[in-house]
């Protein structure tokens, strides 16, 4: 079973080295009928597999010609043995999530980088946390790569909720029935792990020291400018009593104004919130912006004190520099660099002890 589950892997592997979504497996119809389930999990809709189906279905894998010539026929191959195969394989890299200085001892979070997971193909390479079923990396393999995060954050993977983003203002409180989609998630429950995703658009992570609370919101500049970082708060203070000025809130690393170019529509919106977070420069056709400081803005507005809030400081490096789209080692994943097979970083953060 594991040689099955193995060749089927080493095949995505190629694949993905190659570029290549169109596959031919040769097999036969027995086999075929064994292998499928570990296919069905290691693949997505991104790619096309096509069956050819012989009485000798013997070589190797070629290119996009795959050939299996045996399985194991006593036990069905299961999800949890494909994990299992995937749990043994070795980190791309280290799973070394970034800190902030500020977020005291009670609460543990982070940010992630792009290194450490198994991801395979280059622009999803190697810790994408995020699964979209019209990308190449299937669910199974993001659930490994959330379970490697876990073991670096020292945090339990199942109790781990992301937000499911839709670019807005809509919050879900753990423990209440959730939205179909929504950009935050707040919750008070010692160890239950919130977090917000990113490939340009801002993690923020909020910790109310006074009451335990956290807060996890993504923040790209349709849901900054819908709110979501006030809408956070809000949710934090009717739910469990937050004050605003009491809150510490980090902002993960995004893309920055040197590379954030916008239209003329979009950067009239910012302007109407804060002039100075649209950025002009001679030669630029398109104007840029500067989400992090129309964020903070924002932020202040809604109550949190300016000396509570990181947007220039994660651990002892300036994130100001660590645009995720030029950052020079592209260290974090992004949209506007990579299209639309991109991968996803997080921001995560929880409060220390047990239910």
């Amino acid at each position: 079973m594991m040689d099955s589950i193995k060749k089927a892997f080493h095949a995505k592997c190629e694949a993905d080295n190659k570029g290549a979504k169109h596959m031919s497996v040769v097999t036969n119809p027995e086999i075929w009928e064994k292998v499928k389930p570990v296919y069905d999990l290691l693949f997505t809709k991104a790619y096309k597999i096509e069956t050819v189906f012989v009485e000798d279905p013997g070589g190797t894998c070629e290119g996009s010609e795959h050939h299996i010539q045996d399985a194991s026929p006593e036990l069905p191959i299961t999800q949890s043995l494909v994990s299992d195969f995937l749990r043994q394989l070795p980190s791309k890299g280290t799973v070394s999530p970034m800190l902030s200085a500020i977020v005291p001892d009670t609460f543990y979070h982070g940010f992630s980088t792009r290194s450490g997971g198994l991801s395979m193909f280059s622009s999803l390479s190697s810790l994408n946390l995020n699964f979209n079923p019209k990308r190449r990396d299937p669910r199974i393999v993001v659930q490994e790569n959330r379970h490697r995060l876990s073991a670096a954050g020292g945090f339990d993977v199942k109790k781990l909720f992301v937000a499911k983003a839709e670019h807005g203002s809509r919050v879900w409180v753990v423990g209440k029935d959730p939205p179909d989609a929504y950009d935050a998630i707040v919750t008070n429950s010692p160890g239950v792990t919130i977090a917000a995703p990113g490939a340009d658009c801002i993690p923020m992570l909020f910790a109310d020291p006074v009451n335990h609370v956290v807060g996890a919101a993504h923040s790209g500049w349709r849901g900054t400018l819908a709110g979501i970082a006030a809408e956070t708060l809000r949710a934090m203070a009717e739910n469990f009593g937050t004050v605003p000025s009491d809150v510490l809130v980090v902002l993960g690393p995004s893309i920055g104004p040197c590379c954030f170019e916008v239209g003329e529509d979009v950067a009239e919106k910012f302007s109407t919130v804060q002039p100075a977070c649209v950025v002009r420069e001679e030669g630029k056709e398109k104007p840029t912006i500067d989400l992090r400081k129309v964020s903070r803005l924002l932020l202040e507005q809604a109550g949190v004190r300016p000396e509570n809030i990181d947007d220039g400081t994660l651990g002892t490096e300036p994130t100001v520099t660590l645009c995720t789209a030029c950052e020079p080692g592209q260290r974090f994943f992004s949209y506007r660099r990579d299209g639309a097979e991109f991968g996803t970083q997080v921001g995560f953060i929880g409060i220390k002890g047990t239910e």
